[in-house]
């Protein structure tokens, strides 16, 4: 897959998909004694019985289970992610179960889910509670990591990294010993991407895209983690947006002549359809109207404009083939 990149400002955008989390009591681990390690007090909290795996993470190597059950995260994503991979979390963050924000059969299945504090703040308290067996984390490290005393803590940094969408899945696919159902929906994915490459050859190889979102205070932003999807379809990507990015750069509504190199843009709305409210304010603007591919009718519509999981890869993929019938 392309080296495309989520750029740190993309954390700002996870908004679209509802809360994040983070904060907490540090429980410090026991001192040393001859009573008990604290590597065995993890081997506990893992599962017990000795039946735990060693995992590489971003913070060093954890003691986890070998099948994790009742596993917490602390944000949207990542719940996202187990959906994905049949696991239902125990625990979610503040916001993450919003049906605008998510598919129908997602929502169902998260809107009963304990939560566990506000975006960027855990409340170790709820978490306790709730017995997890692994703790998944991709934003919070200073957060999340007293956190360790209530169960082992998986931190995948993906805030700041450079980690693509689909590394990002695989880890934390391997963090609850379901990398099997992963592989069927990453062929599920590419067999979606060989089919559309084929049938639209043509129309790919003479269009450019841009795929943008509207932004506060007068501005709008360039790209998206979509822009991966985009480009293993093959679409050329205009805009000037950088070869190397998945992120999103940020340009004034009098910079939009931008998109003047492209046939065709894409633009998110919710899964209710509707765009974000700052999306909504750079539809109505003059500017926009007057931009080619918007006069030309190809500005289309995506629900799938980040990308937390296959799932959404391939309905972006559905998406794209349904604007190439368009050109």
């Amino acid at each position: 897959m392309p080296r495309s990149r989520i750029m740190s400002t993309s954390l700002d955008r996870r908004r679209l998909l509802g809360g994040l989390t983070g904060s907490a009591a540090l429980l410090g681990l026991s001192a040393c004694g001859v009573s008990e390690s604290s590597d065995d007090k993890k081997d506990k909290k893992a599962g017990g019985g000795g039946d735990t795996r060693s995992l590489k993470t971003d913070n060093g190597t954890v003691k986890v289970p070998r099948t994790p059950e009742r596993v917490v995260v602390t944000d949207n994503y990542a719940a996202l992610m187990l959906i994905e991979l049949g696991l239902t979390p125990v625990g979610v963050p503040d916001g993450t179960a919003v049906p605008a924000l998510m598919p129908k059969k997602d929502y169902e299945r998260l809107k009963d889910v304990k939560t566990i504090g506000a975006a960027g703040s855990p409340n170790s308290q709820a978490i306790a509670n709730l017995k997890p067996d692994l703790i998944i984390d991709q934003f919070y490290k200073a957060k999340t990591e007293p956190l360790r005393d209530i169960a082992p803590v998986a931190y995948f940094n993906w805030g700041n990294s450079g980690a693509l969408w689909h590394e990002q899945v695989a880890k934390v696919a391997r963090a609850v010993g379901r990398e099997d159902r992963l592989t069927e929906l990453k062929e599920q994915y590419e067999t979606r991407l060989k089919e559309v490459k084929s049938t639209y050859r043509k129309k790919i190889a003479t269009s450019t895209w841009a795929p943008l979102s509207g932004g506060p205070s007068g501005k709008f932003f360039l790209g998206t983690p979509l822009v991966t999807v985009m480009r293993e379809v093959g679409l050329k990507i205009g805009a000037g947006i950088p070869a190397d990015e998945a992120g999103f750069l940020t340009k004034s509504y009098e910079e939009i002549d931008v998109l003047d190199d492209c046939t065709a843009l894409i633009y998110p709305v919710q899964f209710d359809g509707k765009p974000t409210p700052t999306t909504q304010e750079l539809l109505g603007q003059k500017l926009w109207k007057k931009v080619p591919a918007v006069k030309a009718g190809r500005a289309f519509t995506s629900r799938h404009f980040l990308m937390p999981n296959y799932t959404f890869a391939i309905g972006a993929v559905d998406e794209i083939e349904g604007m190439l019938k368009k050109l």
